[in-house]
């Protein structure tokens, strides 16, 4: 585990592993590299790969303040590390909030990217999302770490993972969310504000990186018309649709070998 320090004394944590050309791993709402272990994707990627897995702030290694921070200041955070990194340009890899910050970089740098894949994506918050995203705020609030970290998970997994295996479920909330190392109460707070005014609808136009989207038609939290709204917007993207049990939020962990099937092919098909 290694970090880098910005010129304005934010601190990121990465994880890399693997060599040839770089992928940027960025997980979900306030979780770390971790997120990427279970699921396999850094150890899948890694044999193509040169992967770098962030932490986002108030997790893992990076910053934990109080300091309120935006999506502006999450895509400088990825960019940084590429500057420290003395990367030019790479593949990115986005979960969830992720995505939306891949997004964003793919507009804006547009000569930083190389190819991006965008799990569980979504374009814009609009009063659907908003509400949950107001809800899980004030979750995040007011309860305490096991208790939201429950309560979020039963948006993020299937209904066959909650049913199969409840102590999986109470293991996982306790490690992401109520343990030493998990996000900040702060982290949270800020994940969801966040998400709750994402609104990258005149970006996803100027995205030239060529893109694949893959979503999970069981998705409680991003259902999966939100993901195809995505791939309609970006020009030539692909979007490739989960089906049946397991195809939930949390798709990369619950259906892994076919999302890291799936990326690792769209992203050597240059090779």
């Amino acid at each position: 585990m290694t970090t880098v320090t910005s010129a304005d004394g934010v601190t990121i944590g990465y994880t890399e592993q693997g060599t040839g050309t770089p992928v940027v791993l960025l997980p979900g709402s306030a979780v770390d590299h971790t997120i990427f272990v279970p699921g396999g994707q850094i150890d899948a990627l890694a044999q193509h790969f040169r992967v770098i897995a962030l932490d986002w702030r108030g997790t893992g290694k990076s910053t934990r303040d109080d300091q309120p921070y935006t999506a502006e200041d999450l895509e400088a955070d990825v960019l940084g590390v590429l500057d420290a990194l003395d990367i030019g340009t790479a593949h990115l890899v986005g979960m969830s909030q992720g995505s939306t910050i891949a997004q964003r970089i793919a507009a804006h740098h547009p000569d930083r990217v190389d190819r991006v894949v965008l799990y569980s994506t979504w374009g814009h918050t609009d009063a659907y999302l908003q509400g949950m995203f107001t809800f899980w705020e004030h979750l995040y609030r007011t309860a305490e770490p096991q208790v939201y970290g429950e309560a979020t998970l039963w948006f993020l997994l299937s209904r066959e993972f909650h049913n199969a295996d409840p102590a999986a479920v109470e293991a996982i909330a306790k490690s992401s969310f109520a343990s030493e190392t998990a996000a900040t109460r702060h982290a949270q707070i800020q994940a969801a504000r966040i998400n709750a005014v994402h609104d990258n609808r005149d970006l996803l136009t100027k995205i030239t990186a060529p893109t694949l989207v893959i979503a999970g038609d069981e998705d409680r939290t991003i259902p999966v018309e939100y993901s195809a709204q995505v791939a309609r917007a970006i020009p030539g993207a692909d979007i490739h649709v989960l089906e049946g049990p397991g195809a939930s939020h949390a798709l990369f962990l619950e259906r892994a070998d076919e999302v890291n099937d799936a990326t690792v092919a769209f992203l050597r098909a240059d090779n």
